[in-house]
């Protein structure tokens, strides 16, 4: 009978340290995604909708993720005489996961920016690049464990001047 019981117990131990072990390893993530960008304040009065992606990966434990993103959004002018903003963003951030695939995010960064700029009312154009200071925060949802939606807001510096929009966002997250 004693030696059934420590039979018993080596079998319950067994059947549950790896589950133990596997939860305390890190998780990873893979994700990509296509931008919808609404202009705010400053950036609106001159700029359309802008479009783009976005790729990035991340690791961490439970339910906190550290990720690293970047991509490419293009604002196209309102009108001929005003060129074109396009952005890469290089972020890295914090992705933290509540419950039924809720989650928050927020990031700081580097948006390196090319601006045409003209130089006459003919439509020609310098190309001027920089780069600013860029924040972004938001919330998404994870379905069918593959599918991510989610929403931004997203801020960055171009020449002194504060310039925002509203990012949506949907794509494809695989955990890795």
């Amino acid at each position: 009978m004693r030696k059934l019981i420590q039979i018993l117990l080596i079998v319950i131990i067994a059947a549950n340290v790896p589950s133990k072990i596997f939860a305390q390893l890190p998780k990873a993530l893979a994700f990509g995604n296509f931008t919808y960008a609404d202009p705010l304040g400053a950036l609106s009065s001159s700029y359309k909708n802008g479009i783009g992606f976005e790729v990035g990966g991340g690791i961490g434990f439970g339910r906190t993720l550290l990720y690293a993103s970047t991509g490419y959004i293009n604002y196209n002018g309102k009108n001929s005489s005003i060129g074109s903003i396009k952005i890469v963003p290089v972020k890295l951030g914090i992705r933290r996961y509540l419950l039924f695939g809720l989650f928050l995010n927020g990031a700081i960064g580097i948006a390196n920016q090319t601006l045409q700029v003209p130089i006459n009312y003919s439509g020609n154009f310098n190309t001027v690049n920089n780069s600013g200071f860029l924040y972004e925060f938001g919330a998404g949802l994870k379905v069918f464990k593959l599918i991510e939606i989610g929403a931004a807001y997203t801020g960055w510096n171009n020449n002194g001047s504060n310039l925002n929009a509203l990012l949506l966002k949907a794509g494809l997250a695989i955990k890795l």
